[in-house]
């Protein structure tokens, strides 16, 4: 019995170490998502096209903003800018699988000067989410980025994905992104040696399983 019940342990920690597998993640398909291969302020960032008025990047340095990832931003309002345009953007065509989930992640953060903002992103010109920017108390381009992902099926082979400001905005609290990423979600794999524990536990399951049922089937009543 304690026999059976340390092979009961091996594949119940088998099966638990296959449940805990978390989703893994193809090949980077954004370019520039970053935006470290860019320094102009006025000039696009390479690898993307912009919407509405030439906008560059922007350091982190130049306002003190918190860095989220690397050295440069983008701005919606553009640098030197009073306030940026309803419908100006950024967007990016790539090659996609259709039917395969896609994660679409980036940094988003606003100027966080006077009034509301939002950001409205695009798969395909098909709006996937509209995302509300409002002002805190940590001053004027100093509030934080925070993580956003959007997943998204895709149904074409290629995907054009479109950031804009929103519509119904006032004031001057432009949308900033950063650190853009978009990747296919794949399954996990689980490790050598966690197939090598599952297959262990049942096939000594198994064996105690065949040894137990040979041992009630020898007995013989008076």
């Amino acid at each position: 019995m304690k026999k059976l019940g340390f092979l009961k342990a091996i594949t119940a920690t088998s099966l638990a170490t296959i449940t805990a597998a978390t989703p893994a993640f193809g090949a980077e398909l954004i370019v520039n998502g970053d935006f470290e291969a860019s320094t102009s302020q006025t000039a696009t960032p390479i690898g993307w096209t912009n919407v509405g008025h030439s906008d560059g990047v922007i350091a982190y340095s130049a306002f003190g903003t918190p860095a989220y990832n690397g050295a440069y931003f983008y701005d919606f309002g553009g640098y030197g800018f009073a306030n940026g345009m309803v419908g100006d953007g950024i967007e990016q065509t790539v090659t996609t699988t259709s039917g395969i989930l896609y994660a679409l992640t980036f940094g988003l953060s606003s100027e966080n000067q006077s009034g509301i903002s939002s950001l409205s992103v695009f798969f395909n010109d098909v709006l996937a989410g509209t995302f509300s920017l409002g002002v805190d108390g940590s001053g004027v381009f100093r509030k934080p980025f925070t993580t956003t992902t959007i997943n998204y099926f895709a149904n074409s082979g290629s995907t054009k994905i479109t950031f804009l400001q929103g519509m119904g905005d006032t004031g001057a609290n432009d949308p900033m992104i950063d650190a853009v990423s978009f990747q296919a979600v794949t399954s996990a794999v689980p490790e050598p040696m966690t197939w090598m524990l599952m297959l262990l536990g049942f096939g000594a399951m198994g064996a105690a399983m065949r040894k137990r049922s040979k041992q009630t089937s020898s007995v013989s009543y008076a």
